[in-house]
């Protein structure tokens, strides 16, 4: 095996020649194309994808490292055709693409002059990179590279992987990190001197700090923005901290509740990165569980009005061919995007932290794009608290734009609605206005009788990684379902007008799977736990009285969770209504 760590002083002098690719623009302006593409597509693809089983599953499964080889040799994508996938996502209505040059096992899906573990170590003669990049380019698509910091091939990398090593302590020791990053610059010098205009590089695997311990986070910050000073860096670079030089946040596998903040409390650029399938990025043959168009079309529109990107992602199989799973996805969310795009590209966040339907919005100069998901049955449509004057209202899916009627109702605004939506996954109302979105905050409150009535609908749930639990509506009810996790947590903002006491009533649906399961519903510091019954189904709701909450005066923060670490599987929450016992 030839060795390709090239000495310090090489790599040094060499860059003293590196010119600039592109002309530098000032930072609004480099971040501009990202703030309007609003969707993009994630590629996991590489030597694992021929185990077809999980990207980590060199370590998953404790490959040693010469078996996995074996793997990695096999790989020989004789069906890839660049043209065909950038075809596929320019169909589906993204903007642009970043696709995994190195992930965590090492391997280089280009041929690299810094080493050779790479695609030439396969019988495939093609460079899948050179492919996709002209390809990206045919197709006005943007074009970008996720690298892994961590390097679970390279000698020099540490630490190794705690299987690896006799005692877990050791895994440490030996090694030379600051010689592994100096390899790491001249693969990334290869990624953004030999391709093209590189959109993004995409930083993972930061967790085990090997730039910050070495303080040379910044070093390879400044060595990308010499290469090509308009390439976008996400924040894995920096350890996902806020407010690092980072060009944008990266929550993975979940949607932010409120979006994303900066330390000061200003709205930052972040993009969410999620998988169409359930449990891996790269390829799983063994897969079952995906998420539906209607899942991912609502998924873009919520990542959206939250102020975000949705980098959506796919897992190529190892003959270079998208199974069927995936396009048809892709494919559903194309025929939308058609339709409804400019509710989507170069909009700005909802003025709505909350809705009282089951829906979002988004808004670009002084029109409001109300994307409803659950068509309201009363055929009117509640926007909360809009103060401007309405210039006029049509559902974007009507190319003749016939009007619609609207009408005060107190500080909110009823517009009314045909019998039937345009799209049950997404329809979109779009208001005129007098001028950009000027709205009153949205909070729960008493109807005449004093009943506070908190629908899922109205509700956010806060999480993190691996988000599973998520709002859908049948039948006429909207709730909450796949609640399998503790850390999913539905989440209500509700004002009362003065101190008293609630009785609460939950109304959930359940099947067997889903009985004996405690729950606890909070406000503060107080308290009162449930137990789930089986209803006869997850869409037979069934209203259970719980204790009594007391509550002051004003604003009050409400949520309902599982009661210990299982989640709440089986059971679909519609409901809480807080009845006045005062």
């Amino acid at each position: 095996m030839r060795s390709r760590i090239l000495p310090a002083i090489l790599l040094a002098s060499s860059s003293l020649f590196a010119q600039p690719s592109q002309p530098p623009l000032d930072p609004e302006a480099r971040l501009q194309w990202f703030k309007d593409s609003k969707f993009g597509i994630f590629i996991h693809w590489g030597a694992y994808s021929v185990i077809g089983r999980h990207e980590w599953a060199r370590h998953r499964f404790q490959i040693p490292q010469a078996e996995y080889d074996v793997f990695a040799r096999q790989f020989n994508p004789e069906k890839f055709n660049a043209n065909e996938w950038m075809s596929l996502f320019d169909r589906a209505g993204a903007k642009y693409v970043v696709i995994t040059s190195k992930h965590h096992d090492g391997f280089a899906i280009w041929r690299s002059k810094s080493s050779d573990y790479d695609i030439e170590m396969t019988p495939y003669k093609g460079d899948p990179l050179k492919d996709l990049a002209e390809a990206a380019k045919r197709r006005n698509l943007r074009f970008g590279f996720y690298h892994s910091i961590m390097d679970w091939h390279h000698p020099a990398y540490r630490p190794q992987r705690a299987w690896e090593v006799k005692d877990a302590k050791d895994a440490k020791l030996g090694g030379n990190n600051s010689q592994y990053v100096d390899f790491m610059k001249e693969q990334l010098r290869e990624l953004l001197t030999g391709y093209g205009d590189v959109a993004v590089i995409w930083f993972d695997g930061e967790w085990e700090h090997t730039l910050a311990e070495l303080k040379r986070d910044d070093e390879v910050y400044d060595f990308i923005r010499m290469l090509q000073p308009n390439t976008l860096i996400n924040d894995r670079l920096y350890e996902r901290k806020p407010g690092s030089r980072g060009d944008f946040g990266t929550p993975e596998q979940f949607v932010p509740a409120t979006g994303v903040k900066d330390p000061s409390g200003k709205d930052a650029l972040w993009e969410s990165c999620v998988t169409i399938n359930m449990d891996s990025w790269g390829y799983n043959k063994y897969e079952t569980d995906f998420k539906t168009d209607r899942d991912l079309i609502r998924m873009l529109v919520e990542v959206v009005s939250k102020g975000g990107n949705l980098l959506l992602n796919i897992g190529p199989k190892p003959d270079g061919t998208i199974q069927p799973e995936f396009v048809t996805r892709l494919e559903s969310m194309g025929e939308w995007m058609k339709v409804n795009g400019e509710s989507i590209y170069g909009t700005k966040a909802s003025p709505f932290a909350r809705m009282p339907f089951f829906g979002r919005a988004t808004q670009k100069d002084n029109t409001l794009y109300l994307h409803a998901f659950a068509w309201p049955q009363d055929g009117q449509l509640r926007v909360p608290g809009l103060k401007n004057l309405i210039h006029s209202a049509y559902l974007l899916a009507d190319p003749k734009k016939t009007p619609l009627s609207w009408r005060r109702d107190g500080s909110d605004i009823l517009v009314n609605v045909p019998k039937t939506a345009p799209d049950e996954r997404a329809s979109v109302v779009v208001l005129k206005l007098d001028s950009a979105p000027v709205v009153e905050a949205f909070l729960v409150r008493p109807n005449d009788k004093g009943v506070l009535t908190l629908g899922v609908e109205s509700s956010e749930i806060e999480t993190r990684f691996e988000q599973r639990a998520k709002k859908e509506n049948a039948l006429g009810h909207v709730f909450l379902t796949r609640w399998s996790r503790h850390d999913d947590i539905p989440t209500w903002r509700l004002e009362t007008p003065k101190a008293g006491r609630y009785r609460v009533q939950v109304s959930y649906g359940s099947t067997r799977g889903g009985t004996d399961r405690d729950y606890v519903v909070s406000v503060g510091q107080q308290s009162v736990a449930g137990k789930t019954v089986n209803t006869g189904g997850e869409w037979v709701f069934h209203t259970q009285s719980l204790g009594t909450l007391s509550l002051g005066k004003g604003e009050h923060t409400l949520q309902v969770k599982s009661a210990n670490q299982q989640g709440l599987e089986g059971v679909t929450l519609e409901k809480v209504t807080l009845v006045p016992l005062d």
